[in-house]
């Protein structure tokens, strides 16, 4: 790291092995052999911390296009990274309950008035103390249109132009409408606090600004090579006493699940993400290795088009939701790591009413009747999918081999992570995506709203659309709970009856990890391994 906070671009080795030898999974014999299994949770391991040392993850689905940016997000790779550098002012907890981070105190004052009080002391990695003008600051960039962040959607009920700072901690917001969500939207893993000044053209390291990597978390970047690697190295100045442990993180992206899990066999990685379910058993027969599972509302849409034909047309729609067998996807691409969905999302929610509408099941006559009176029969269609999360691309398979039944012909396209979250991601008239655990009200807000950076299904797009604004709207601004689940089940009804989601599961997630390493906890929230240590600071190596 240089004087001025800028990370030193280099490729490096790893234990002696270059990234070429580790993403062939050098050292490796044998072949991964696919069988199925389901087993207990994996337990945090009981051990004594070690200090020090260099912990080396494998991860896949990125590309060329990855960035590291405090307040946004596309794959899964700049989701690890993010996390190592960037911290917010509350985070969800392993029961997926918000509390306090940065802030010391983070409450509603009013139904239209917050307040926000940081801890004394932090420090950014360039020495600058944390700020109330870093926290007005940050929400303002969140909320700037031409950036299209992932908060944004999130944070609109914040007026931009009314925060005050009270003092040089402590900062009053003004809301143009009540948001009993606000608290939830604090607590996104993407909502970093970040320095006045911090990348205001762009994303990140897709721009030269001296500040894009300058965050408070326990590490600080030293080196990032997009679609390659990156490194991490201890924040000396953290501000949790006694962490991070490691004095060193090293974020490896591979091409292929083969490569990944062999790098763990082999010893080249400490861990590794997204273990596909087959390949579990493999895992669990190495007495090194431990398989890390836990239950979250993470899904895997399908999402179509409601802007472009063939999807802008509501028989084709339900046609195809019609036209998977959820519980063949559940037991075949989930290896049954997972259990049945329903077309709505969040079941985690105290408002969730997937479970009350009657079942979306495999019907192929129904959704041939519904082809046929939109004119489609014999429809033919391209699916974009990716290796990106474990599940996407099987599910996409078996729709296709469904959907067969109704005449239905659907050609599975499988790119690769660069490709697929590439320029025409968000694009793609008929494509699967990845989600983890939200609230409700929280995933409309990124990804629902004509405003939202994730309108994958251009929900806007829907006669409906106004009705289910005008309703999300309500439920915001309505304390009472029952009353506002009675709000929320008129959103989901909307989006069960006419949306552009197909969701057969909500899936385990399943990572992989060297015994030596020590300090996971079972989360039921949205990213993986444990929220990826609580960004690589709550866990070590055993002694």
């Amino acid at each position: 790291m240089t004087d001025a906070g800028e990370p030193v671009e280099s490729d490096g080795a790893v234990n002696g092995l270059t990234r070429e030898e580790l993403l062939r999974g050098a050292a490796v014999g044998g072949v991964l052999i696919a069988t199925g299994g389901f087993s207990e949770l994996a337990d945090a391991a009981v051990a004594k911390p070690k200090r020090g040392g260099t912990f080396r993850l494998g991860i896949t689905g990125g590309g060329a296009k990855d960035f590291i940016d405090g307040q946004h997000i596309v794959a899964k790779t700049d989701i690890a990274r993010l996390v190592t550098a960037f911290e917010g002012l509350s985070y969800f907890n392993e029961k997926y309950k918000p509390v306090n981070s940065l802030a010391e105190e983070l409450k509603a004052e009013k139904a239209n008035q917050w307040l926000i009080r940081l801890r004394p002391g932090i420090e950014f990695h360039n020495g600058k103390t944390v700020t109330a003008d870093d926290v007005i600051y940050s929400i303002r960039r969140t909320l700037d249109p031409k950036l299209g962040l992932f908060g944004r959607g999130s944070f609109g009920a914040v007026d931009p132009n009314r925060m005050k700072k009270l003092d040089k901690r402590t900062v009053r917001l003004f809301l143009t409408r009540a948001d009993v969500t606000l608290i939830d939207a604090f607590s996104q893993y993407f909502q970093g606090i970040v320095p006045v000044g911090y990348c205001p053209d762009g994303l990140g390291s897709r721009t030269q600004n001296k500040l894009r990597y300058i965050g408070t978390g326990p590490y600080k970047v030293q080196s990032f090579v997009p679609g390659r690697q990156s490194v991490h190295v201890r924040n000396a100045n953290y501000w949790r006493s006694g962490q991070p442990y490691f004095d060193k993180v090293i974020i490896i992206d591979f091409p292929d699940d083969t490569a990944r899990i062999n790098a763990l066999l082999g010893g080249q990685v400490d861990a590794i993400t997204d273990v596909p379910y087959a390949q579990l058993p493999l895992i669990r027969r190495r007495s090194n290795l431990k398989v890390y599972e836990a239950p979250t509302g993470a899904w895997n849409p399908i999402s179509m088009r409601l802007d472009v034909p063939p999807f802008n047309d509501l028989r084709v729609r339900q046609a195809l939701r019609l036209l998977i067998n959820r519980k063949q996807v559940v037991q075949e691409a989930l290896a049954g790591h997972g259990r049945v969905a329903n077309d709505i999302y969040s079941p985690f929610d105290l408002c969730y009413a997937g479970d009350e509408f009657p079942q979306h099941a495999y019907d192929p006559d129904k959704a041939r009747s519904l082809l046929k009176a939109a004119a489609r029969e014999g429809l033919t269609v391209d699916l974009q999918t990716s290796a990106a999360d474990t599940g996407m691309v099987e599910e996409a398979l078996i729709l296709a081999q469904n959907a067969r039944a109704a005449g239905v012909t659907i050609n599975v396209k499988n790119l690769d992570g660069g490709t697929f979250y590439g320029d025409q991601y968000l694009k793609w008239p008929f494509a699967t995506d990845y989600w983890g655990t939200r609230n409700y009200l929280q995933q409309v807000g990124v990804g629902s709203l004509k405003e939202s950076p994730f309108n994958e299904s251009h929900w806007d797009a829907s006669p409906n659309y106004d009705r289910f604004v005008s309703l999300y709207r309500q439920a915001l601004a309505t304390v009472n709970v029952k009353k506002r689940c009675a709000i929320v089940k008129q959103m989901q009804r909307l989006e069960y009856d006419t949306g552009g989601h197909i969701i057969p599961y909500f899936k385990n997630l399943t990572d992989a990890y060297s015994k030596k390493v020590g300090g996971f906890k079972i989360d039921r929230g949205t990213l993986n391994l444990n929220k990826y240590g609580n960004g690589f600071r709550t866990i070590y190596f055993v002694q």
